[in-house]
């Protein structure tokens, strides 16, 4: 009994020892290398456990099995109707990589600059789902409707400098990982930084929309399925959810949503409503 007393002990101690480090902001190297370290993980699952375009092909034509039993396999239909309505798809196509390469990042930036009490929130978010999407790709490579005869084209590719398919390209993403989106699993870290961290009601309604633009651009580009989306919902939920309760580190100040300006004269923004 003592044992197990002594080793239910250590275990309680470990995690308020990691429920503090995940509370916890460090300066910017820190902060840096946290999230190349993640990205090196991505690059490792990749390599060990990416599947191949064949397996991806296969488990690609289950889910669109899946989808027009469910009735919902309109990809191809969305994708005809903004060409052939003019409704902006080059501009789609680019925002489709603008969202993950550069507004992501800028994000989580500028809530680590000027709303620092509120980083380890949103980063232990954005950390979480992107470590449900690598498990998921993990145990189920799916290629996206682009490489595969589903009646979908590659706009990105097409009509933007960056070509999808490029070994250079390929380099640093994972082809057959299209479930889930996490385009779609990140997009709530940016909508929660502009609806909860801005003072501005635009920036504010952009919050509210963000999520749904992501989630069409990833569709009418050819890049994902509508599960995708679900999927991406599946893993993000979760994610802040345990974000939320890693960020109240026990003993400690807490660091979520609504916490207290930094000291650091890093010129927080102004509250946009109360928490």
């Amino acid at each position: 009994m003592d044992g197990a007393a002594t080793a239910g002990g250590g275990v309680a101690s470990g995690l308020r020892t990691a429920r503090r480090a995940a509370a916890s902001v460090g300066d910017g190297r820190r902060e840096a290398t946290i999230m190349a370290a993640a990205y090196g993980v991505y690059l490792v699952v990749r390599g060990l456990w990416g599947g191949t375009l064949e397996e991806g092909r296969a488990n690609a034509a289950a889910l669109i099995d899946r989808e027009r039993d469910l009735g919902i396999w309109v990809e191809p239909a969305w994708q005809r109707a903004f060409a052939e309505n003019n409704l902006g798809l080059p501009a789609w196509s680019a925002f489709y990589v603008l969202s993950q390469v550069i507004v992501l990042p800028l994000a989580l930036f500028l809530v680590y600059r000027h709303r620092r009490a509120s980083y380890a929130f949103l980063r232990n978010m954005a950390l979480l789902s992107w470590a449900g999407g690598l498990a998921w790709y993990a145990l189920q490579p799916v290629a996206p409707p682009r490489l595969i005869a589903s009646g979908l084209e590659d706009t990105v590719s097409t009509q933007t400098p960056v070509a999808l398919d490029s070994d250079l390209v390929r380099l640093v993403y994972n082809p057959v990982a299209a479930m889930p989106s996490l385009h779609v699993g990140m997009a709530p870290v940016v909508a929660w930084a502009l609806w909860r961290l801005t003072p501005w009601w635009w920036s504010r309604a952009l919050g509210l929309v963000y999520p749904v633009l992501v989630a069409v651009a990833v569709v009418v580009t050819g890049n994902h399925y509508v599960l995708d989306i679900a999927g991406g919902v599946a893993v993000v939920l979760p994610a802040a959810v345990v974000a939320a309760w890693l960020a109240r580190a026990p003993g400690g100040a807490p660091t979520v949503p609504g916490g207290s300006p930094p000291s650091d004269g890093s010129g927080p923004l102004p509250r946009a409503a109360p928490p």
